[in-house]
């Protein structure tokens, strides 16, 4: 049987064919752009298929053209395995394969291929599905290498990301592409006990290429650092200081990094979406509340946790910020107060 689609049509039939796969999900798309992954249904996060394979073009030309997003990459490897994901320079098909089924398309794995352009696409079942896999397997898979380390291409993706960016032209969307629900990723409580200095913020910021308005956490424990991953939510509760109220913020996890320095190798950057001011007494009581010792650095939150955290905040007025028209407030220090620098949770 084949069916032909087009527009908005491909996407609902990528969402319905991803949630249904039991066995087998393969996909191979040349152009991988941010936020590629909210095509598929969210819900091969928590029962994903047996067999996940996903070939991509992944290499300096690619990234610096803003084709492939080596962090949508690294989402993956991280939210599946590393051995999910692998690279191929010279395909330029754009195949998706659920079961028994195979979708033949011209749209590639972006947001904009999907939302604004006019793609379309052939949908197969059947034993016509046999001679797809055994083309993916032989001709991409098998002859695709394995990604080890995405660090120059993040780099490079940082420094070229506002120019390209800076180049697209917006289109009226057909099709509205849903975001994840964050229920499906962990979420952090963060004792911040010091903050590291804009010496070392520098270094890590020129090493990684980190955007100056995302917020940088260093000095982390291990296991926080292994298992953090790309979108994870965070409480980062600032206890630097000693006397006054203390300050929370909820931010989504963007990238983690090693980089050696002298107050420590290991540190994440993150996006700030709220920030909240609580009373000391009531911030250490709702620890209490939660079991978690007032000198605990990181932890992954319960479901339990979870919730008496965020009632208890969502009863507090947001902390406003001085420029309404500023979304993200920039948290990068200011080199006449030093008081204002990076985070750090030396243990």
């Amino acid at each position: 049987m084949v069916k032909f689609l087009s527009c908005s049509e491909l996407y609902e039939t990528i969402q319905q064919k991803s949630l249904e796969a039991k066995e087998i999900l393969w996909v191979c798309s040349p152009n991988f752009g941010s936020g590629a992954h909210k095509v598929f249904s969210q819900e091969i996060l928590k029962k994903p298929p047996l067999d996940i394979r996903f070939v991509i073009r992944l290499n300096d030309i690619a990234v610096k053209r803003g084709e492939t997003d080596p962090y949508e990459v690294q989402y993956l490897m991280e939210h599946f395995k590393d051995s999910n994901v692998k690279s191929h320079d010279t395909f330029n098909s754009n195949i998706y394969i659920f079961d028994n089924s195979a979708l033949i398309t011209s749209a590639n794995l972006t947001e904009t291929a999907f939302e604004s352009n006019i793609e379309v696409g052939v949908m197969l079942d059947g034993s016509e599905v046999d001679e797809v896999k055994n083309f993916f397997n032989q001709s991409l898979w098998q002859n695709a290498k394995p990604i080890s380390d995405l660090k120059k291409l993040k780099k490079t993706w940082n420094l070229s990301k506002t120019a390209v960016n800076g180049n697209l032209k917006k289109t009226k969307p057909h099709t509205k592409i849903k975001d994840w629900a964050d229920s499906y990723v962990n979420t952090w409580y963060i004792g911040v006990l010091n903050r590291i200095s804009a010496k070392t913020e520098r270094k890590i910021k020129k090493e990684t290429s980190w955007a100056t308005e995302l917020l940088l956490v260093g000095d982390i424990g291990y296991n926080a650092f292994k298992q953090l991953k790309l979108g994870d939510l965070t409480y980062l509760a600032n206890l630097y200081k000693k006397r006054g109220e203390i300050e929370i913020e909820l931010a989504r996890v963007f990238d983690k990094g090693r980089v050696e320095t002298d107050e420590g190798d290991l540190h994440f950057t993150c996006q700030v979406e709220k920030k909240y001011l609580l009373e000391r007494e009531q911030f250490y009581e709702l620890l209490k509340n939660m079991n978690i010792h007032s000198r605990t650095c990181e932890t992954i939150l319960n479901d339990e946790q979870l919730n008496r955290l965020s009632n208890t905040l969502s009863l507090i007025k947001h902390k406003r910020k001085r420029k309404a028209k500023t979304k993200i407030t920039r948290i990068a220090p200011k080199k006449v107060k030093p008081t204002k620098q990076p985070y750090s949770t030396q243990l």
